[in-house]
């Protein structure tokens, strides 16, 4: 799930971009609409950083739970 949202996220963020730098643009005022490649590496890294150290974090509080008598709990 991850890498398939690593990739929508990147195409979507490189059409978001272009949208967004077209609409703060004015006569006087230029941006530049490139992005980087490197910067699709960086935020791609960062993304499965966070996911990671979030599986890391559940991994260990989700052994603290006692299966079978959570099933057997009327919550």
């Amino acid at each position: 799930m991850t890498l398939i949202g690593i990739v929508l996220g990147l195409v979507a963020g490189y059409f978001l971009n272009y949208f967004i730098i077209g609409t703060c643009e004015i006569n006087m005022l230029r941006f530049n609409k490139t992005i980087e490649p490197l910067s699709y590496v960086y935020s791609t890294l960062i993304t499965i950083g966070f996911t990671l150290i979030v599986n890391f974090v559940t991994y260990f509080a989700l052994k603290k739970i006692d299966m079978i008598e959570s099933l057997k709990s009327v919550e």
